[in-house]
């Protein structure tokens, strides 16, 4: 396991599941996106993406996996609570040579030669998928032997006899990092007090690395209930209307999906059947092709191609019952699809071994915390992080991803691994993380001035106040992001119109009549909207959350933005930055490489002083 540690301890904290299925907890609904850059305008190259994140749709796949299983005969037994305290234990042994093992076990789990393994959701939701592989190779059907196959075959699977999984759900009232467990016991106390029978629960993993920390525990506040989703759901509902809670549903995987996969030659020969799952494995990893792959495309639209991938395919259900294909892969193989489909390969090296640091570390810091009740650990769009396999990979991407193989960000103080989020353009100035997702403030997440040191001096205080806005609209062009060779002048700062029908649809949402005015009453360090006050023909309304306030004024590309009111009472909101502001701003690091910072410095100043660490 080269310079891997022996050991490997993980805390075993989500033992909210019955034994036959591996805890779990649903993703839950994403504070904010991890975007790519968005895609280039006709006139100027930009960094490649889908629709900019904002957008509801650009985060919630069509074909994703239903919400609920269908309601058993009897109530679901409510699932045991997780420990007290915090046991440190080996991580219990997979036996990988069962694929079910290594889709739904949501563990840290490693190659030969040291690389964690990642599965990657390429589609799901589908009734047949096709494939071929590129070399020769061997299906292994689960329970049912195996089966050689030339280069070139084209085989298709199907699903027959399938039932969905099995799902607890509850009311979720917050999510935090771990750190703020003691704040949620406390409030749990407070709810019960009210009636609500509330429990903080403790999910994730941590494990150490080479004498680093890996630690993707986070504190839940759910509310007990008959374990159904109509139970949930008449919970949430009852918690808005009479408490204004911002509660939202939460699933627990109670048991697998089951079923039999039929594999069919491409005639339609029967081939041979498998119990729940079989693999793809093609000799000299040369790879597999997977046909119509169902992507995002545009703003909030969907596409299919065929792709190519590396490493091990795996057919499996998903939690629906239908059919879902899942790339195994090494880490390392991961991120030369994953880094060009975040950034351009003709950005200067600097930036690309940047963008490889932080992709390494944000895939790390997910593993345990996201799609916990599908056979997966993430997915291949925005919402986790943009991959589309082996059509992406170039050479300069390659050289950046094994320039700083194993490379990965630890706080400064601490010593634990860095939540490496990241965003297209910042408009200027960086946003803390609190003020992007709320929690405890992270202390390498802290929103800075995108500036040379003299021009981030005038500005010591970031931009909080309408019109500290209003100056650094103006006055910060001298922001690295905005002097990137290629930089869209139009996405470091923009205009948006809000006219009648706009404000009518604003107001319709939030049952107020339509929108007359709009204030932001509080802002982050970043001038980004916090908080915002809609006054309508027949009411007042309170908005929350930086992504809440984008999506109601029609996806803004940041929430950095003024209100002007214009003639005929339509409103103007100019603003800057494409996107979320938090972490490393990926134009600006092209702008910071292009003045000749390597990748370490780069990350130093997006992440306040986070020390680049190799773990393997």
């Amino acid at each position: 396991m080269g310079r891997l540690l022996a050991v490997l301890l993980a805390v075993a904290l989500a033992a909210e599941a019955a034994p036959t299925a591996p805890g779990a907890v649903p993703e839950p609904a994403a504070p904010a996106e991890l975007p790519a850059i968005p895609p280039p305008e006709p006139a100027a190259p930009a960094l490649p993406a889908a629709a900019p994140p904002a957008e509801p749709a650009a985060s919630t796949p069509v074909a994703s996996t239903p919400d609920a299983a269908p309601e058993p005969a009897t109530p679901l037994p409510l699932p045991l609570p997780p420990p007290d305290a915090a046991v440190l234990a080996p991580p219990p042994a997979a036996d990988l040579a069962d694929p079910l093992d290594l889709l739904w076990g949501h563990r840290l789990e490693f190659a030969p030669g040291g690389e964690p393994l990642v599965t990657i959701r390429l589609m799901e939701g589908q009734r047949e998928i096709a494939f071929r592989p590129l070399a020769r190779a061997r299906v292994l059907l689960r329970g049912g032997g195996e089966l050689r196959v030339e280069a070139g075959t084209r085989l298709r699977v199907r699903a027959r006899e399938a039932v969905p999984a099995v799902l607890a759900w509850r009311a979720l009232l917050e999510e935090a990092p771990l750190a703020d467990r003691a704040r949620l016991e406390a409030e749990a106390r407070a709810w019960r007090v009210r009636g609500v029978r509330a429990e903080p629960r403790v999910v994730g993993a941590v494990y150490g690395i080479a004498g680093r920390v890996v630690d993707n525990r986070r504190a839940l506040l759910l509310v007990d209930g008959d374990g159904t989703e109509a139970g949930a759901r008449a919970t949430v509902e009852t918690l808005r209307a009479a408490h204004g809670a911002r509660a939202t549903l939460h699933a627990t995987l109670v048991g697998r999906p089951s079923g039999r996969l039929e594999l069919l030659g491409d005639g339609g020969a029967p081939l041979g059947e498998a119990d729940a799952a079989l693999t793809l494995a093609v000799e000299g990893e040369a790879g597999f092709l997977v046909e119509g792959v169902e992507h995002e495309h545009g703003r909030g639209g969907r596409a299919r191609e065929d792709r190519t991938y590396r490493g091990r395919l795996y057919l499996t259900l998903d939690a629906g019952g239908a059919l879902a294909a899942v790339h195994g892969v090494p880490l390392e193989e991961l991120l030369r699809g994953l880094v060009p489909s975040e950034m351009p390969a003709s950005s200067p090296r600097a930036a690309l071994e940047a963008q490889a640091v932080t992709a390494r570390s944000n895939v790390l810091a997910q593993i345990g915390t996201r799609h916990l009740t599908d056979p997966f650990m993430l997915c291949a769009e925005v919402h986790c992080q943009a991959y589309r396999g082996d059509a992406a990979r170039t050479g300069r991407t390659d050289a950046a991803v094994l320039a700083t193989r194993g490379e990965a960000l630890f706080g400064r103080a601490d010593r634990t691994l860095v939540n490496a989020v990241y965003s297209a353009m910042c408009g200027g100035h960086g946003e803390h993380n609190d003020a992007v997702w709320d929690g405890t403030p992270d202390p390498s997440l802290r929103g800075r001035p995108d500036l040379p040191p003299a021009a981030a001096a005038r500005w010591p205080v970031g931009v909080g106040t309408d019109a500290l806005v209003r100056r650094f609209l103006v006055a910060g062009s001298e922001a690295y992001c905005a002097r990137a060779a290629g930089a869209s002048r139009s996405r470091f700062r923009w205009t948006r119109r809000l006219d009648a029908a706009a404000l009518a649809r604003v107001g319709a949402e939030l049952g107020i009549g339509p929108a007359t005015a709009l204030r932001v009453t509080a802002r982050g360090v970043s001038g980004r909207a916090r908080e915002l006050e809609v006054t309508g023909a027949a009411g007042r309304a309170e908005v929350r959350g930086e992504l809440r306030i984008r999506r109601l004024l029609g996806g803004l590309p940041s929430a950095m933005f003024l209100v002007e009111p214009e003639p005929g009472g339509a409103l103007a909101l100019r603003g800057g930055g494409w996107g979320h502001g938090a972490g490393m701003c990926q134009w600006g690091a092209v702008g910071r490489a292009e003045a000749g910072q390597d990748h370490r410095e780069i990350l130093r100043a997006y992440y306040s002083g986070a020390e680049v660490s190799s773990i393997y």
